[in-house]
């Protein structure tokens, strides 16, 4: 079934009451996605990026679009969560965004990815409700493979711990109950998040490029240890930015 409105249907909606054009939003080809502001303004101030003055949600999530050694690219904070951050990437790519790569932050339920660790998720578990509205619930969900080399390798040459392979997505981080880390730890399942099988599901849907680096901010082991607001995850989450600008480039 065809939906009743597109994005594109709200792009120009947006655009037609400001009186501009798509291009003057200022969407660059290359999007990089995060859901902390800092890292998003830190992103910014490491590239010269300026801020859009005709972004569609103004100061509220900060979008920023520069150039990176002749590379365009946009760095833009999306809402914690799925639906919202799905919806974002709808109006990035009808505004021409075309790959997507996303810094943040993931729950380990392995030993082997403690805090400082970096995932790159390549298979996902889809417990959000976003992706179902996108693809059946028997689709395998993946990354670009191409973005999965480019991030693992360059993580590797920053002296990051990485790992690749299976990540949950849930909408409900306060019900990730014991039973179920502890069966998915011991079928080998790394971390955990609120956004990546959304993210990915939408970019085969979508025909674009996506894939996510996340930091590993706490371990869910036997005991919960988070490392929220700490220098060791405020470093490994500055490497993460580094990785990411080195793949802008390199893509």
């Amino acid at each position: 079934m065809d939906a009743r409105f597109t994005p594109q249907m709200i792009i120009a909606h947006f655009v037609s009451q400001k009186g501009i054009s798509v291009e003057d939003i200022g969407v660059a080809p290359v999007v990089v996605v995060s859901w902390g502001r800092d890292v998003i303004q830190s992103l910014a101030n490491a590239t010269g990026a300026q801020p859009s003055l005709h972004w569609l949600y103004g100061e509220r999530q900060p979008f920023f679009t520069g150039c990176v050694q002749g590379q365009q690219v946009s760095f833009v904070q999306a809402p914690v969560g799925a639906a919202g951050t799905v919806m974002v990437m709808e109006e990035l790519i009808a505004c021409g965004a075309r790959v997507f790569l996303g810094v943040g932050w993931a729950g380990s339920l392995q030993a082997s990815a403690p805090v400082g660790a970096m995932i790159i998720p390549t298979a996902c578990i889809r417990e959000e409700g976003t992706s179902f509205h996108y693809l059946d619930r028997s689709a395998a969900v993946a990354p670009d493979m191409r973005l999965v080399e480019l991030l693992r390798e360059n993580a590797e040459a920053e002296g990051a711990r990485v790992h690749c392979g299976l990540l949950w997505t849930t909408d409900a981080p306060y019900r990730e109950l014991n039973s179920k880390i502890e069966t998915y730890g011991r079928q080998g399942v790394l971390g955990v998040d609120m956004e990546t099988s959304a993210m990915y599901t939408l970019g085969q849907f979508r025909g674009v490029k996506v894939c996510n680096l996340l930091v590993v901010s706490d371990e869910l082991g036997k005991e919960w240890r988070p490392a929220f607001g700490t220098p060791e995850l405020h470093e490994a989450t500055e490497r993460a930015q580094r990785i990411v600008l080195r793949v802008v480039i390199q893509h």
